[in-house]
């Protein structure tokens, strides 16, 4: 992976993992969108944490 590429795709991630933690102080957590953001979090870290391993693999095999 190209470290722009990684970069850029990191960007992006914590950008949507800052746009999910606005409305979690808002809502309660018996409302359905507090489980869909939750879920959202817990996707967009899982992203971030695939798209860490597969550049860290990759450098490694240089």
């Amino acid at each position: 992976m190209h470290p722009h590429l990684y970069r850029a795709l990191l960007a992006v991630a914590f950008t949507f993992i800052i746009l999910a933690l606005i409305p979690l102080p808002i809502l309660s957590p018996n409302d359905p969108a507090y489980a869909v953001d939750l879920l959202g979090l817990l996707l967009l870290v899982l992203f971030v944490l695939a798209i860490t391993w597969e550049y860290r693999r990759q450098q490694r095999s240089l």
